[in-house]
């Protein structure tokens, strides 16, 4: 954390060093919350999408046998968490720390950015957003883009406004 910017008002980050590491659980948790953003930002989760939302949950570690209302759970969970705004986003940057969940993550998000076709202006900055947060390069960022959408994208973890918080995750879901 540079000592130029104001510290997050999340109070596990405002000191890096009384972070307290997430679970490998939280972690899955984080994954799910970052792909129910993306499938928020059109202010619409069409039935089809919300089915895939669900089978890409039930993809995840520890989550296969999940019923129906489970499910409903975690995503409510999901939902509540992330109307923390600045804190949440401050959770994933330094919560989401195993490098396959971080893929995963961006892939699901990158699949319900992408879901509708268009690629908007709140899209891109929150895939910027977490393609800079994760560290990836650009190129890993276009392949992992590729991987979930079979297009080719824009997105870049250097891009104009990567460095900027994408909008405000209390504001979608």
């Amino acid at each position: 954390m540079s000592s130029n910017k104001p510290p997050c008002p999340d109070l596990r980050c405002a000191d890096p060093h009384s972070y307290l590491p997430a679970s490998s659980q939280e972690q899955v948790q984080m994954v799910v919350e970052v792909g129910l953003v993306a499938a928020l930002l059109d202010d619409q989760v069409p039935k089809e999408e919300l089915a895939t939302l669900v089978k890409a949950i039930r993809m995840l570690p520890g989550m296969r046998d999940l019923t129906d209302d489970d499910v409903n759970a975690l995503l409510a969970r999901a939902g509540d968490r992330t109307r923390k705004g600045d804190a949440w986003l401050c959770e994933v940057r330094r919560g989401l720390t195993l490098p396959t969940l971080r893929r995963v993550a961006f892939r699901l998000a990158a699949l319900f950015c992408a879901w509708d076709g268009v690629i908007d202006d709140k899209e891109q900055g929150y895939l910027n957003w977490l393609a800079k947060t994760f560290e990836f390069s650009d190129e890993e960022t276009a392949s992992l883009f590729a991987e979930a959408t079979g297009q080719i994208g824009t997105v870049s973890a250097h891009a104009e406004g990567a460095d900027a918080h994408p909008d405000r995750p209390s504001d979608t879901p």
